[in-house]
């Protein structure tokens, strides 16, 4: 698990809640979190959020089946889940979410996030997310947010494809990739410790080009840096 606990610095920048010892800690924590590399890169949990959301309210289905892979801290899960109860409970209690990480650690700490709100309706599998055996049959959608970074290109479309299989017809993938830019990297290499492989619309245009995906949306988000996902099958 060569990026294990790389899922608490991707939950803490999409919590957004500055921490450190005394109050300087706080303090340029709550600078580093205001930058525009973490902003880009609350964004991408948020377009999942909020695809989510639009799914659910606007594609009629009996039951909804969502996953997230890898999930790690599945926030966009959460607050999907945290809106919809509250909203719409009657849609809520139609709705199955499902988290798969090969970290035992991460699903722990997600068990613990969801079931602190209550939620019964979420479920964890511990498998490699590149075993699409091992994911829930008949998805509504897969969210994938910031495992793009960690592969290859060859691996990278190897696991979209593991997602379109267990999608259903109608299903959607959302996913995101980072731009190269300068903040980001020093962020991600010196301060996450990641290594981390960016790509633009022109090379993710070449990654679907080599799944079974047809209907794929791409746009940028608000700051630029991320390209935020949303395929169709």
């Amino acid at each position: 698990m060569e990026n294990s606990g790389s899922y608490r610095f991707a939950d803490h920048i999409y919590a957004g809640q500055a921490s450190g010892r005394l109050g300087l800690g706080t303090l340029v924590d709550k600078a580093l979190l205001s930058l525009p590399a973490c902003r880009s890169f609350r964004n991408r949990y948020v377009h999942s959020r909020d695809r989510i959301l639009e799914y659910v309210r606007t594609v009629r289905r009996d039951e909804y089946r969502i996953l997230s892979a890898p999930c790690g801290l599945p926030r966009d899960l959460l607050e999907a889940a945290l809106d919809l109860r509250k909203a719409d409970p009657l849609l809520f209690g139609r709705i199955r979410f499902y988290g798969l990480d090969i970290d035992p650690a991460a699903l722990a700490e997600a068990r613990s996030m969801t079931s602190g709100h209550g939620f019964a309706n979420f479920e964890f599998i511990c498998a490699d997310a590149f075993d699409s055996n091992a994911y829930p049959p008949s998805l509504d959608m897969v969210t994938s947010s910031g495992f793009a970074e960690f592969l290859e290109d060859r691996d990278l479309i190897r696991f979209y494809t593991a997602c379109f299989a267990v999608l259903r017809k109608g299903g959607m993938l959302v996913s995101s990739a980072t731009v190269r830019n300068r903040l980001s990297d020093y962020m991600l290499t010196n301060l996450a410790e990641l290594l981390t492989h960016y790509r633009d619309e022109a090379a993710l245009t070449q990654i679907f080009s080599r799944t079974p995906f047809g209907a794929i949306e791409m746009r940028r988000d608000a700051v630029g840096y991320q390209v935020l996902i949303a395929a169709n099958k």
